[in-house]
């Protein structure tokens, strides 16, 4: 497999021999439910959708979280994002801190969807540090062999070379630390903004001001910072009139 705009060698490897045999063990299991149901989080066709969306020499922010949203219905393969017609009454309890901080550190309204996609296009990759897990079982995919850990750990060393913000959002993702220079390298560490996470952490995501945090590391490398408004957006098939 080769991802357009990524030179990794993971998916050469025996680590992603591994994982790939996972997945289609699980894929084979739920079978009988469907071919619509895979039985873990996101499908194949979104895994890697965060990789696809933006290539590594256009990241100038790397957003890391922990995994995918337990549930399928809600993961995109975009760290803390769900699909544009998941209604805000409905968003997981990370979502909801996730936004509540986008909006008190930017004085931005809270946006009608969570679709966090289009930032992609601005210069940041949303990506979890363990990037599928079994429906309904968080970390599931935390596998003792660390064998998702070589994909992010190959991730974070190319994105580190060039010079770039990293927000680091909980232990799963702080994994990761040692492999970011400071020297050329902004770093920000924060708890993930679960709800739990947040209010057991020292570091709490909750009043970390993460976003404008993030803009102003970007200045101290003479990178753009991120504009990071939400634009409305249609759900896919809506046949709502202006």
């Amino acid at each position: 497999m080769k991802i357009k705009g990524w030179d990794l060698s993971f998916f050469s490897s025996g680590e992603w021999q591994v994982c790939d045999e996972r997945l289609k063990d699980i894929e084979k299991i739920n079978r009988p439910l469907g071919a619509g149901y895979p039985g873990y989080s996101p499908g194949r066709d979104k895994l890697f959708a965060a990789l696809r969306a933006i290539p590594a020499g256009e990241v100038r922010c790397c957003i890391i979280g922990q995994d995918p949203y337990p549930s399928p219905r809600y993961a995109t393969g975009f760290a803390f994002s769900v699909p544009v017609d998941i209604p805000t009454e409905e968003w997981p309890p990370t979502l909801k801190t996730f936004l509540s901080e986008y909006s008190s550190d930017l004085g931005l309204p809270s946006p009608h969807h969570g679709n966090l996609e289009e930032w992609s296009s601005r210069g940041v990759l949303l990506w979890n540090a363990i990037p599928s897990c079994s429906a309904g079982q968080s970390l599931s995919h935390d596998w003792r062999d660390d064998s998702w850990g070589y994909l992010t750990r190959e991730i974070v060393t190319i994105l580190a070379k060039r010079g770039i913000t990293f927000a680091l959002l909980g232990q799963v993702a702080r994994r990761s630390l040692n492999l970011i220079s400071p020297a050329n390298n902004a770093i920000v560490v924060t708890s993930h903004p679960s709800p739990r996470g947040s209010m057991a952490s020292r570091t709490p995501f909750i009043g970390s001001r993460i976003f404008s945090t993030i803009n102003d590391r970007l200045n101290d490398l003479a990178l753009e910072p991120i504009d990071w408004r939400l634009h409305e957006q249609e759900p896919q098939g809506s046949t709502r009139k202006s």
